[in-house]
Order: structure tokens, then sequence, then C-alpha cells
């Protein structure tokens, strides 16, 4: 099991370290990951509609983690791609960060889907010449697992057409409430597909009646 820093290390927004106000962008996105929820303190993947918020998908993207394997970018906006000068679909995401910080990043990323919790982290690059802000928010699997992650970045480049690797600059994490354990049974079912997830295939069964019972070898 991979050792996680202890919460010390992770500060959590209102406690040790209070993070700059959200950008409009970061705000859309918790907004619309919130209103997933339905009463759930994480919604699901498949309930992702792009259409829902088209105004930040230039700069949103979402993360899968399998198993011990590192996040991967499943979906990654134009905005991230081009300043990056490359299609980050398959990609690492620590891949973004300058070799020092991506234990950190890894960590960091780690602690959202394992408390669960949001978060957010502020970034540098090109010698601070280039600001960016950071939001991460969990997702489930439709298995029920907590292993995809919604997020944005939002990045003031200043003219800089590709600032390179950055580096962190404060980073914090909120946890998520649980639910009362009257609703833990209900939590780990997703709901009908929508957005991304394709809808289950309906079959009649036929009726058995007066038809001979035979044997079918399938090779």
């Amino acid at each position: 099991m991979k050792h996680l820093p202890p919460l010390d290390d992770m500060p959590q927004t209102g406690s040790r370290r209070v993070m700059p106000p959200p950008t409009p962008a970061m705000v859309d996105v918790r907004a619309y990951w919130q209103g997933l929820c339905r009463g759930q303190p994480v919604p699901f993947r498949s309930q992702i509609d792009p259409a829902q918020i088209t105004s930040v998908l230039d700069r949103a993207f979402v993360l899968e983690r399998r198993r011990s394997e590192l996040a991967r970018f499943r979906v990654a906006g134009s905005q991230l791609c081009t300043a990056m000068g490359m299609d980050l679909r398959g990609m690492p995401m620590i891949s973004l960060f300058d070799p020092s910080e991506r234990r950190r990043c890894s960590d960091w990323l780690d602690h959202i889907l394992s408390q669960p919790a949001t978060g957010e982290m502020t970034l540098t690059a090109g010698d601070a010449a280039v600001q960016a802000r950071m939001l991460v928010l969990p997702l489930r699997s439709d298995m029920g697992q907590i292993d995809r992650m919604l997020g944005c970045l939002e990045i003031t480049s200043n003219g800089i057409e590709h600032p390179g690797l950055y580096r962190i600059g404060d980073l914090a994490t909120t946890p998520i409430p649980r639910p009362p354990r009257a609703d833990v049974a209900e939590e780990t079912r997703a709901p009908c597909p929508e957005g991304f997830a394709d809808p289950a295939a309906r079959f009649a069964a036929r009726s058995g009646r007066n038809r001979p019972a035979y044997l079918r070898v399938v090779k």
C-alpha cells in the first residue's frame, strides 16, 4: 500500500492555509459537480454531460486511476493541450509537473481519492511568469469505486505560449462529509446512465412453453 503523507502535510482549506478566491471556471465546475451529487457525497463519472459545462470545457479534464497506477488524463480540454504542446489523453497527470514536484502531486491526488476530498492547487511555470489554478473533485466509476476525478486548470500565461513544467505553490484538500450509514448501500449503486454512458440494451424473454429441452455446445 502506498504511503500517504500525514494530514498535517496536506493542509485543509480553512485550517492551516487559506487558498486564494476561486476563479470563475473553478466556481462553475464545482457548482456543476455539486449539482450531480444529488444528496450523495461523490457523483458518478457517467453523470457528466459536457454540454452542461461548455463555458469551461476547454479548461476541464477527467482523470482515471486504475489500481496502483498513476492518475491519467481520460479527457483534456483544448486549452490544456495547447499550453503543453501535446494531446494529454493517456498521459499521467504528474507529467505536467517538474520532476521534483511529482511525488507531492501524486500524494495529493491519492489523498483526494482515499478520503475522499476536494482539492485546490496554485501553480507557477516559466520562472513564475505563468500562474495557474487547479481544482480536482472525486468521481465514482459505475462500480461505485472512487477512482475518477473531474477538474479544471485555469492558466494565466502572460503571453508565454508553452510555459514548460509546473511547480506547486500552495495546495489544499477539504474532506467530504460521509453520509449516515443508512445511505451507504444506496450510494454505491450507479444511477441511470446519462452523459458519457451508453444506455443498457433491452430484450424481452421468450416463453419456454412447447419448446423441447436441449443442450447447446458453445465453442
